[in-house]
């Protein structure tokens, strides 16, 4: 069974299919170990964004003047 960097960081949630085809090539290239710290990564912004976004849709509430 071969290696499959980006499928990889698909399963992790990465928009690998969102980035041009020259950053894919170099994504497709990325060791177990990278990918491992990537997808890391991307569980943690993922934890975060709902926060975020949830903050930035309700701008009128938590105003400090």
């Amino acid at each position: 069974m071969s290696y499959e960097p980006l499928e990889a960081l698909r399963r992790a949630g990465t928009p690998v299919d969102l980035l041009s085809d020259s950053e894919r090539a170099v994504f497709s290239e990325l060791s177990p170990d990278e990918v491992a710290v990537l997808g890391t990564i991307q569980a943690r912004l993922s934890a975060v964004s709902a926060a975020v976004e949830g903050q930035r849709a309700d701008s009128n509430t938590n105003v400090v003047c």
